[in-house]
């Protein structure tokens, strides 16, 4: 950990212990005065997931625009739960206050799909694509179906191209429900 990832983390802590503790008045007045290059630096290198976790969250819900390069990055993070908020933080249109750059957007998501271990974040990837006018992200979409090592990935991208949309999780659970009544009692 260099000396500028420790002045970063302990001023991101400092802010948001004072953000955490405030009123919703005092917290206003606090997001304008956010230490958004420590809160980048923490998002990215902090040593516990937990807190990029939460500062990804803060940026997504604050500073959105102006960490779309944060985001794209953190989809490398190891940790799954890290990942899935920057592929909303990056995704997420209502979170935007400017408009969103397919351009920017559309390469780190085929990135999730094709190479992410996580199977929950390729599928959350799927509609995402589809949603965004790019070629690339059909084209992508449409290897998943094929190709992915996943069964409930493949399905969930072939459901996609023909309007059918899911939620993985709930997909999953209802594939194991129907598992558990094709094999009966025990």
């Amino acid at each position: 950990m260099t000396r500028p990832d420790v002045t970063a983390f302990a001023a991101t802590d400092d802010f948001f212990s004072r953000f955490a503790s405030g009123t919703a008045k005092q917290r206003a007045r606090l997001v304008t005065r956010a230490p958004l290059d420590d809160i980048h630096t923490a998002a990215l290198r902090h040593p516990d997931p937990f807190v990029r976790r939460w500062c990804l969250g803060y940026l997504d819900h604050y500073a959105n625009d102006q960490s779309m390069h944060v985001f794209a990055i953190a989809l490398r993070d190891p940790v799954d739960f890290v990942r899935n908020v920057a592929l909303h933080s990056l995704a997420c249109e209502a979170c935007k206050s400017e408009e969103l750059c397919v351009a920017d957007v559309v390469p780190g998501l085929i990135d999730v799909l094709t190479t992410d271990s996580s199977p929950d974040l390729r599928a959350k990837a799927i509609p995402l694509l589809l949603r965004l006018p790019d070629p690339r992200g059909r084209a992508a979409v449409e290897r998943a179906a094929t190709t992915d090592d996943d069964a409930l990935v493949r399905r969930a991208a072939a459901d996609a191209l023909e309007g059918r949309l899911t939620m993985p999780r709930k997909r999953y659970q209802r594939e194991q429900r129907r598992h558990a009544k094709k094999r009966g009692p025990h």
